[in-house]
């Protein structure tokens, strides 16, 4: 089968594909249309190839030169249903249907689900002037079509909310996120990580998502497996009520010892080729499989505490010029622009990975790595080769 792997960044899903070992041809269509992508598949980017902006329904466009069979999406497709509905053009969509797309992303049929189920989440409201700011309930503006943190921020008394937009409570936890994969009915956890947001070390700010440590979150036995079997619970809830296949993922805030839920993603997620990398699976098998009714014989709990796995987005902290993408590839580094790409500041210049016996150790080796490539990519060189 010829499979498509479209959203703004296919490079994760791409690379699984490619590692599964199962005789598919993969083509992609994305925006960024990064360095490494070039080095697994055939592929066209919205940047590079229409030399457009990021739009969604530019990858209609961008696929439409290119042959395949059946369509698997990425980020962030899962809030443009229409989108996928065109693009799929009447052939497979490995993944959830548009339908559940727009039932699942809907916040107000998601929370009222989470409160009828009695699993606790953050209250929300779509009319700011039926709030009472005198309370000490603090309240973030979140896009409808949300994704990566962009566009969230604190609502203030007297702040005009935009359509497209709603409140949710904030809530003062730990972000965290969780992997799993859905028959439609039954749901398996593949993993649990923390989510780093806003971490100016990897220039980000405010509420976005630059990466995420997969790990037991520094809990102790008990508590760890009294933490996978509530997220188990919720996803497994969530998967019966909207029906969910394949791999998808699930925001929440870790207060104490309860799990609020914020978001489910229904589609790949950008944590889980950590799963990959600490557990031995194969994420791209296992949604093919999920899609066809079959989950795999996985028990989280079981796992050997292999210590820390982390990833982290680096942005750019102000416009740098890259350099050597096949070094770095070299180095274990991804999503990598060309040589002599001009990454403006607050744009993304490309994805790092480290291991550790904790969390300290594993970000400690994010960070380090993060300012290696924004100095060398400032000083015109790279380390080994001045």
């Amino acid at each position: 089968m010829d499979i498509l792997i479209a959203g703004v960044s296919a490079r994760g899903l791409v690379e699984s594909a490619i590692r599964s070992g199962l005789h598919h041809r993969i083509v992609a269509v994305d925006y960024f249309g990064d360095f490494d992508l070039g080095l697994l598949c055939t592929h066209r980017s919205i940047k590079n190839d229409l030399n457009l902006s990021y739009e969604a329904h530019h990858l209609i466009t961008a696929s439409s030169c290119l042959a395949w069979g059946a369509l698997a999406y990425v980020a962030n497709l899962e809030n443009y249903p229409s989108v996928v509905e065109v693009m799929a053009g009447g052939k497979p969509i490995l993944g959830n249907s548009p339908a559940v797309l727009s039932s699942v992303r809907d916040p107000a049929g998601f929370f009222g689900f989470l409160t009828r189920a009695a699993i606790p989440a953050p209250k929300i409201a779509f009319d700011p002037s039926r709030l009472n700011f005198d309370s000490d309930t603090l309240w973030l503006r979140k896009p409808l079509q949300s994704g990566g943190g962009h566009g969230i921020a604190l609502h203030l008394p007297g702040d005009h909310l935009e359509d497209g937009f709603f409140l949710q409570e904030y809530l003062d936890g730990l972000p965290c996120g969780a992997v799993f994969a859905a028959d439609g009915w039954d749901a398996c956890l593949l993993g649990i990580s923390e989510q780093l947001i806003g971490r100016t070390e990897f220039g980000a700010d405010g509420f976005r998502y630059c990466g995420s440590i997969l790990g037991s979150l520094g809990t102790g036995q008990t508590e760890w497996g009294d933490l996978v079997d509530r997220v188990r619970q919720v996803v497994r809830a969530i998967t019966r009520e909207f029906h969910l296949v394949g791999v998808n993922g699930i925001d929440f805030i870790l207060k104490g010892k309860t799990v609020y839920p914020l978001e489910i993603n229904p589609r790949y997620t950008a944590s889980m080729e950590l799963v990959e990398q600490a557990y031995g699976l194969n994420i791209f098998t296992i949604h093919l499989d999920a899609c066809q009714g079959r989950l795999p014989d996985f028990d989280l709990l079981a796992c050997p505490d292999a210590g820390c796995f982390g990833k982290a987005i680096l942005f750019a902290s102000q416009a740098l010029i890259f350099h050597d993408p096949r070094w770095w590839f070299d180095q274990g580094a991804r999503d990598l622009p060309y040589a002599g790409e001009q990454i403006m500041r607050g744009k993304p210049v490309c994805t790092v990975f480290s291991r550790g016996q904790s969390r300290s150790e594993c970000l400690d080796r994010l960070t380090r790595a993060a300012v290696e490539i924004e100095w060398t990519c400032l000083h015109a060189t790279t380390p080994g080769r001045q």
